[in-house]
């Protein structure tokens, strides 16, 4: 008995278990770290205070320091499990039924390496079964990768100040004018003076002949 696939899925799912059941404890951690905070902060931010209410707070401190990462790594593996099975069943029906041709015994016997190679693939066998399946398969986790990041990258993670602005309604803070001023002591202020050699300095001196 092959034994193999049923480890593959135990590691899976006991990977699954841990992911979760640390992210479930995750999250309860910081909204009781946030009730602890919300103390603080009426304490320390009167003014702040006055206009969020412990709601808001929480929102905001959660949206902060949440898990986010580990909930979005499980949730990919989650997904990829899922869509593994589903991916094999239609890379398998798109082999059958579209690269694979039937052998014609009076076809003419490849004349180049290209033709040969052609056909080849379009020959049923193991091998090439496996080759296909097996880029198909890291080709469906990539996109599930790829949709995970976007996702998670969608609504990155921002200080809790920035959070209570968004959920507050509050106006964005100016960012004033792009750049800085450069100190007068720069090379690109004050141009090339004291950069260049003295002329007299930049090349030697030749000595008299005699």
């Amino acid at each position: 008995m092959n034994t193999g696939p049923m480890i593959a899925l135990g590691l899976i799912a006991l990977i699954l278990i841990v992911g979760i059941i640390r992210t479930l404890v995750g999250y309860w951690v910081v909204h009781r770290d946030a009730a602890e905070e919300w103390l603080v902060f009426q304490t320390n931010n009167s003014k702040q205070a006055d206009k969020t209410s412990e709601e808001q707070f929480t929102q905001a401190y959660t949206r902060a320091h949440s898990p986010r990462g580990l909930a979005f790594a499980t949730g990919a593996l989650a997904v990829a499990a899922l869509v593994t099975p589903l991916a094999v069943m239609a890379l398998t029906f798109i082999y059958a039924n579209v690269i694979v041709q039937e052998v014609d015994p009076n076809a003419p016997i490849a004349t180049t390496i290209a033709e040969e190679v052609r056909r080849q693939l379009r020959t049923d066998g193991p091998l090439v079964y496996s080759f296909f399946l097996f880029f198909g398969l890291i080709g469906s986790w990539g996109g599930v990768a790829y949709v995970t990041a976007r996702l998670f990258y969608r609504d990155d993670t921002a200080p809790i100040e920035e959070n209570l602005r968004k959920i507050r309604g509050d106006a964005p803070l100016s960012t004033g004018k792009a750049g800085r001023k450069r100190p007068s002591w720069s090379p690109l202020v004050r141009g090339d003076a004291g950069l260049t050699l003295d002329k007299n300095l930049s090349k030697p001196k030749k000595g008299k002949e005699n």
